[in-house]
């Protein structure tokens, strides 16, 4: 008896779960248009139609991303970059911050009162609080397919009322203490660049909830980077709050400078990739029409296409980072054409 109320009570716990599947609610088509014949002949030649089309339309594209390439290889060396100018400046206590004045790293303990987290009833200097239910949520999806009717292709366009499981945010809360440096630099770290190791205090997940909470213990002490004026940092190029070591700080720093430029780097070699490969359209649609040499021949010619948006990437990079250095080299050497060219002539 025992083991089949165990049995009930897990099959119990269970059903909710089972009951809460993807599912569609309704089901209509919206619109058709007919394509043509449903003949091999007359699909054949759409096929064909469509492809030149789109062939032809990739040009355009093709333009546009070598364009955003430009844009993109340009941000890639000009993005705000801080780790060196945090890294050179100096550790100051609060009072040498405050004497210095301008912009200032400055370590201390928080002195100002803290802040009670929900649930747990902990002081901290700062907290997030989530909860989330999961609930069915409907939305509304489309699709288009092909059907034959009478001889003719006709495509439709079917909407679908779609009810799916979703996790869906009750509770999104956050709050900070007042933060005041050894009782005499008061810090808004709400604007600031917030380097933080938090502490998750509260975690709970159910079937069809969970919460969390997630805070800042007032332990340790403070580095903030930024403008102090009037005993107060509230902004600074940069501006930076964080509990972290300034060794832990500044690596943290070249670390995410350093995957950012990785970033911009490998998109820029891809979008004048593609670009460029998108710009051979009318070359591809001669090889769309040779069945097995064709794919490998457009294979190939993708990878030679991307190995030239890596060599664009290399060039323009150098270009960018040493204009003035090819500016000098360029007017050295037309000065050593001229010089010469006169020498000739006497």
């Amino acid at each position: 008896m025992e083991e089949q109320k165990n049995t009930e009570q897990q099959e119990e716990q269970e059903q909710p779960q089972e009951e809460m599947k993807e599912r569609v609610i309704s089901e209509r088509v919206v619109s058709e248009k007919v394509l043509g014949s449903s003949s091999g002949v007359a699909r054949f030649g759409r096929k064909v139609k469509s492809q030149i089309s789109s062939r032809l339309g990739g040009i355009g594209l093709g333009l546009l991303l070598i364009i955003i390439s430009f844009v993109v290889v340009w941000q890639s060396e000009k993005f705000e970059k801080s780790a060196d100018l945090v890294a050179d400046l100096p550790v100051l206590s609060v009072d040498q911050a405050i004497e210095q004045g301008g912009l200032v790293k400055v370590q201390g303990n928080v002195t100002s009162a803290t802040i009670k987290t929900p649930k747990e009833d902990k002081d901290v200097l700062y907290y997030n609080y989530s909860r989330e239910e999961l609930e069915m949520v409907m939305v509304t999806e489309y699709e288009t397919k092909v059907i034959e009717r009478d001889g003719q292709d006709i495509e439709q366009t079917i909407e679908k009322q779609v009810e799916r499981p979703e996790w869906v945010t009750k509770t999104d809360e956050e709050k900070w203490a007042e933060i005041v440096l050894d009782e005499k630099i008061t810090i808004n770290p709400a604007s600031a660049k917030k380097m933080l190791s938090l502490t998750t205090i509260y975690s709970m997940e159910e079937a069809e909830e969970r919460e969390s909470i997630e805070a800042l213990l007032p332990q340790g002490s403070f580095i903030v980077v930024g403008e102090i004026s009037n005993n107060q940092i509230s902004s600074g190029e940069p501006f930076i709050f964080t509990n972290k070591a300034n060794e832990q700080l500044v690596s943290s720093l070249e670390q995410g400078e350093k995957t950012t430029w990785w970033i911009l780097k490998i998109l820029t070699a891809v979008l004048f990739g593609f670009g460029l490969y998108s710009l051979l359209g009318p070359f591809l649609l001669i090889l769309d029409a040779i069945p097995v040499l064709g794919n490998i021949g457009k294979n190939g010619l993708f990878i030679v296409c991307l190995l030239i948006g890596i060599i664009f990437t290399v060039l323009s990079s150098i270009l960018i980072a040493f204009w003035y250095i090819i500016l000098i080299v360029l007017a050295a050497l037309a000065g050593y054409l001229f010089y010469t060219k006169k020498q000739q002539a006497t």
